[in-house]
């Protein structure tokens, strides 16, 4: 079920890269609104006119640091994770509202976190209300009383539920806060948006959103002297998570499901990833109890597991030649992408 968001025209675009949505009127019968238009047309443009800065490390991690650009990928497609926040780079605007320096709109990760504390609390008072109605039950009370007491204890969680947006957090103010501080009382910009490599590969070769040098990124992603088992893994990721961005899935990190990629139709703000996806080459085998840990994790979360199998082309060194002239379009392209859905059997829900 799709999620309500406050301000969803924020993340109108699913990509950095917008359409000319500034073109003038068109009026049918007027000739010159024609001219004109089709003269707006062919010169407007739609590449951005300033570039993401974005640094890389010697650990191969790509990171954007200043906020506006942080603000920018994540709307324009959610790329990215906040090193200090679980999805995007908030950390800066929880720290000013908890230390009271700023009064600004709940977040999404504080808003998780409210969920969990309310799920915790609610299990709590389940777990004696249980205990309770089993004492009235050994007492011999009669079933009217046990009702009774039961729409008591539903009426309370609903009060609670309603006052829940009325709960202000206390100021907490510790002591190794005065670090976080500037000298003008406000904090500091520490926290930076890390791309994972096919993010960082997708932004500056396929869209130029990134001021990076395809050439100097994969350099650094993969050595000059590297093996083709290093390019092809670096290949079948990036081949995967292209197949999928092109026919507009957005595509985040399944690391903590056990796979690659999380499939969302429209983005984390708006309802939970559909699919999760494992990408292994076409002549890779994994062993069975793998698939099954996996399918069993990304089941209980009720996504679907799908196991995405990049089948080469072209020979190993025809790759290795066009990745050593730079020609990264027909390396890429020599790649298959094939889809099986893996569905674990259950003999009580699949005896048909």
């Amino acid at each position: 079920m799709p999620k309500y968001v406050r301000d969803a025209y924020r993340y109108k675009y699913p990509l950095p890269i917008h359409p000319l949505d500034h073109l003038p009127p068109l009026i049918p019968h007027n000739p010159i609104s024609w001219a004109y238009w089709l003269f707006c047309y062919l010169s407007g443009s739609n590449e951005p006119q300033v570039r993401v800065h974005a640094e890389m490390d010697d650990l191969k991690r790509v990171t954007v640091c200043r906020e506006q650009d942080m603000r920018l990928l994540w709307d324009n497609g959610f790329f990215g994770t906040g090193r200090m926040s679980r999805s995007e780079a908030t950390w800066r605007q929880r720290t000013a509202k908890r230390l009271g320096l700023e009064s600004s709109e709940r977040g999404l990760e504080s808003v998780t976190e409210k969920r969990r504390q309310r799920r915790l609390q609610f299990k709590r008072e389940r777990s004696k209300f249980e205990a309770a109605k089993l004492e009235l039950r050994q007492k011999g009370d009669l079933a009217c009383e046990i009702l009774d007491q039961e729409r008591l204890f539903l009426r309370s969680l609903r009060d609670k539920e309603l006052a829940y947006d009325k709960d202000d957090d206390d100021v907490v103010f510790r002591e190794i806060d005065h670090e976080l501080l500037d000298d003008a009382g406000e904090v500091m910009p520490i926290e930076v948006l890390e791309l994972m490599p096919v993010e960082a590969i997708f932004l500056s070769f396929a869209l130029p959103v990134l001021d990076l040098q395809v050439p100097t990124l994969m350099s650094t992603l993969v050595s000059s002297n590297a093996t083709f088992a290093d390019i092809e893994s670096l290949a079948t990721k990036y081949v995967a998570y292209h197949h999928y961005r092109s026919r507009g899935w957005c595509v985040r990190s399944g690391v903590k499901f056990g796979c690659d990629f999380l499939l969302y139709r429209r983005g984390p703000p708006f309802q939970h990833a559909e699919f999760a996806v494992m990408v292994l080459n076409a002549d890779e085998t994994l062993d069975y109890t793998q698939y099954s840990s996996t399918a069993r994790v990304v089941g209980g979360a009720r996504k679907s597991f799908v196991v995405c199998y990049v089948e080469r082309q072209v020979s190993e060194r025809q790759i290795l030649q066009f990745w050593q002239n730079h020609n990264y379009a027909s390396a890429f392209s020599s790649f298959k992408i094939g889809e099986v859905t893996y569905r674990r059997w259950v003999p009580g829900k699949n005896r048909d």
